[in-house]
């Protein structure tokens, strides 16, 4: 299996790691309710591919305040610790089945990350 290399592998987990969490009962209210980011998907994967590019090959070019973004959202429908792990276990089974390598490695530690943050700051 290969690593991730390109905006296109981080597409491809993107598209894999929605397909799940509009699946999933126990989450899918923050994209299809919360949101709405499930009637415009397409221009989402676009933003959500240039923020993980950035982080895994340093393109640069995301420019939201992706904390804030998540905040706005906690504040009228707060998120738990089993959301986090529910978008945890997603993200990480959508890395996992098709790419392994040190960028898979580290954008699994980065949404880790993100995670960890989220919610020491939303507490």
């Amino acid at each position: 299996m290969k690593d991730i290399e390109t905006r296109e592998d981080i597409i491809l987990i993107i598209r894999n790691f929605y397909d799940r969490l509009l699946k999933d009962q126990s989450i899918n209210f923050f994209f299809t309710k919360a949101t709405h980011v499930d009637q415009h998907l397409e221009e989402h994967f676009e933003t959500l591919a240039t923020f993980w590019e950035q982080g895994l090959f340093l393109k640069g070019g995301y420019t939201n305040n992706m904390f804030q973004i998540h905040k706005d959202i906690h504040d009228k429908h707060p998120f738990t610790h089993e959301h986090f792990e529910i978008w945890l276990d997603h993200f990480y089974t959508s890395i996992t089945e098709s790419f392994e390598g040190n960028k898979a490695d580290q954008m699994k530690t980065m949404a880790l990350n993100m995670a960890t943050v989220m919610k020491i700051k939303f507490a």
